[in-house]
Order: structure tokens, then sequence, then C-alpha cells
């Protein structure tokens, strides 16, 4: 296995959502979770006739394609989740971020404080879990176009719309880019493929450009690591020789719901410490590959993706330019 870094560039507006409400969906998500990154890469070979029923069959019960969370590209730069320890004045508009001397803290034992008000007088505002990407030498918030439209449902049995029957969706706008890491087993080959992310690709949304290239080592993994994506608060994760235990999560609690399981139709809700939360480390083993994208989590008979991406601190900044 090998980790490949992927682009994603949309050739339509994709419905990627963070929740569906009466109206329809809404509130665009700013980035395309992991799970759905490979569900999409499974799908585009199924369909291209290079994975068949068993092989899909063989990935969920026991995975060996991964990825980790798609985040955008914005102007160039990556962009990656704010860690607890960097704010926002709101007043002059500029980034703080306290992360590395944190990280220092925590790896002697020791609590780190939050920072003073901004040299300007404004109470800082905490950032975590937020999008930030590196404009020039300053570090900012970013996020993704996206725009919302109105349509009319079709009825089944005379292909007419239906009136009164509105819904509303939230779109990620066509020509983002987006980057992730890819573990790819060896069937995988680095090239180009057309897949579809989110919602509605029957009706033309989500379709994209995705393009896989061998990606750089991984650094030296060190007592604190950065979670790429929503992390599980369990002690010690394990997949494939690949171990980790955790002696403590630093970062906020969340609620999440997972994936749709390939044939099953399982999303269990997932308790969280949010994405760009810093992890205390014991103990590293074997490959730190599968790290990069995240170690699976076995739910019942199924295994949930997308979760536990983690890098030691010099990569995450790495991933960020700087």
């Amino acid at each position: 296995m090998r980790v490949m870094e992927a682009r994603l560039v949309l050739k339509s507006p994709a419905v990627v959502v963070q929740r569906r409400t009466e109206r329809g969906f809404v509130k665009p998500a700013d980035w395309i979770p992991g799970s759905m990154l490979r569900g999409a890469i499974l799908t585009a070979l199924h369909r291209a006739g290079k994975l068949g029923a068993g092989d899909l069959e063989r990935e969920r019960v026991e995975p060996s394609l991964l990825a980790s969370p798609a985040y955008p590209v914005v102007k160039g730069s990556r962009s990656a989740p704010a860690t607890p320890f960097m704010f926002y004045c709101r007043r002059c508009k500029s980034l703080v971020d306290i992360t590395r001397e944190a990280a220092e803290k925590l790896a002697r034992g020791e609590e780190p404080e939050p920072p003073l008000p901004h040299e300007c007088g404004e109470a800082l505002k905490p950032m975590h879990g937020a999008l930030v990407a590196r404009e020039g030498r300053e570090l900012r918030r970013v996020g993704v176009e996206t725009f919302r439209s109105t349509s009319v449902a079709i009825g089944r049995e005379r292909g007419s719309a239906v009136r009164g029957m509105l819904f509303d969706y939230e779109a990620i706008a066509e020509g983002t880019e987006f980057w992730a890491w890819v573990l790819a087993p060896d069937w995988l080959q680095p090239g180009s493929m057309e897949v579809a992310v989110g919602r509605g690709s029957s009706r033309g949304f989500g379709w994209a450009e995705l393009r896989l290239e061998p990606a750089p080592q991984p650094r030296p993994y060190g007592s604190v690591l950065v979670a790429m994506s929503p992390l599980t608060p369990l002690k010690r994760l394990e997949w494939r020789g690949c171990a980790l235990t955790l002696a403590r999560v630093y970062g906020r609690l969340d609620r999440l719901q997972a994936g749709w399981e390939y044939g099953r139709g399982f999303r269990p809700i997932v308790e969280v410490a949010r994405r760009g939360s810093l992890a205390v480390v014991e103990e590293v083993s074997g490959p730190a590959e599968p790290l990069r994208v995240g170690l699976p989590v076995k739910a019942g008979d199924s295994w949930l993706t997308g979760f536990n991406a983690l890098v030691p601190l010099e990569e995450y900044y790495g991933v960020l330019g700087g």
C-alpha cells in the first residue's frame, strides 16, 4: 500500500451538505468527507468494470482503500482545519496562532493557557475546526463558494412539475478544487478518473475529475499530532499493523453522522473530537502511511472510515505552506 495525493476539481456543482431540512438540502459543507471520497472512487472503478460486486463486498468487510477528508485549495494553497490554539480578531481581521507553543506544553504534560487579548484590544475568537489557508505570509480563514437554488419536484406518474412541491438546495460551485490523501492498494494506480460526489449525480450534480499522484513520505511522528479529520476519542486505534495509543485529545467534541455503508444503509451517529484537535500520543507503532488517511473503526460488523487522520505538527504546517 502507498499514499497518493488526490486533487479533485468539480465539473458541476456538488450538493455536499451538513444537514437536510423540510425545504431541502441546505448548509453546504466546506469539505468532502473521507468516506464519501472513498465511495466515489470505488463507484467509479465499479462503473468502469475494474471492480466487481465481489470486490465491493470485500472492501466493506475488510477495507484496503482509504481516503482522508478533502479540503479546498484556495488560490493555489491547500487549506486545513484550524487547531484549538488558533484565534481570530474580529476588529483587525488578523489570525493569532499559538499552536506550536501549546503543543510544547502538552508534550511536557502542562496545561496550555489561552492567549491575551489582541494588541488592538479586541478579545480573540477561537477558530477550532474552521478552515485556514496561507495567503502570502499570513494564515487566513477560508471557505468554498456556494449558491442556493429552488427547484420543483417532478411527479413520477406524469413526468411533470408538481404544484406546490418546491425544495431548496445549496451547492458548492463548479470549478472548486479539493485536495486529499488516498491510501491505495496495488490495484489502484496514479492517473485520472471521473467521479461523482454528493447527492444528485443522476441530475448532473457532483461530477468531478480526480487526479492521483504519489505523495511524499510522511514526516517522523512526535508526541503531539494534529487531527486532519474528526477523531474518535478512543484510547487505542489499530488497523493492519499500524497502532496508536492516545494519552489525551485536546479539542471540542461533536456529534457526526457517519457515511452510508455500501449495501447496508448503515449510518450511525458518532461522537468525535472536532477536526483540528491535538492528540497527545503515548505510542505509535507499525507503518505510518495509514495515519495520514485515518485508521478505520469497527462498528458492529462494519467499518467506519474517514476518521482518525493524524499528522505530525510539522507536516500540518507543511500542508499550510509554512
